[in-house]
């Protein structure tokens, strides 16, 4: 199986690149082939907001099974703006290591059965479990490990989502 891989390299023509770089470009070449990027390679506006809304779809429902596994404080953040890996993060706080298993377990579940998707990241509960389904990843904590690591604070600037259903808040 081959890829072909073109990179507009006249973004590059106002940069001094020296010896070493184009030994590293000849270096990928050999390595992975031809780089190809074109402008045209980005997906319409159109099925942009479609991804964006079946992303959002996938992440209330994952919400919704957090919520009756009594997960608290459930934050739903549009994170798409912010960052290049994901469009939704999903933050909610268990309150033992069992609860974080059923969590996990139940949200593994139901993306596999419902949506087809299958998650990378803990498969065994810890104090701070992430699922990452690609477009959406989750972040599933224990009360002192939330309030240290304050997501939330540090994607201030995410649009939080509000939820369809009644959501238990953590007191920290």
């Amino acid at each position: 199986m081959s890829f072909d891989i073109v990179f507009d390299f006249e973004l590059l023509v106002d940069l001094d690149i020296g010896e070493d770089t184009d030994d590293m470009f000849d270096d990928l070449f050999e390595k992975y082939g031809k780089v190809v990027y074109k402008k045209n390679d980005q997906k319409s506006v159109r099925a942009e907001i479609d991804d964006d809304a079946e992303s959002l779809s996938f992440a209330v429902s994952v919400a919704k099974v957090a919520n009756e596994v009594k997960a608290g404080d459930i934050k739903v953040l549009f994170v798409k703006p912010l960052v290049y890996w994901t469009r939704f993060f999903i933050i909610t706080t268990a309150f033992s290591r069992p609860q974080v298993d059923a969590i996990g377990t139940r949200i593994r579940d139901m993306a596999e059965k419902q949506h087809g998707k299958i998650a990378s990241g803990d498969l065994k509960p810890n104090s701070w479990t992430l699922l990452d389904f690609g477009d959406v990843v989750v972040h599933i904590f224990l009360p002192q490990q939330r309030a240290f690591y304050n997501l939330e604070e540090f994607y201030a600037n995410a649009k939080s989502i509000e939820l369809p259903f009644e959501n238990q808040q953590f007191r920290g």
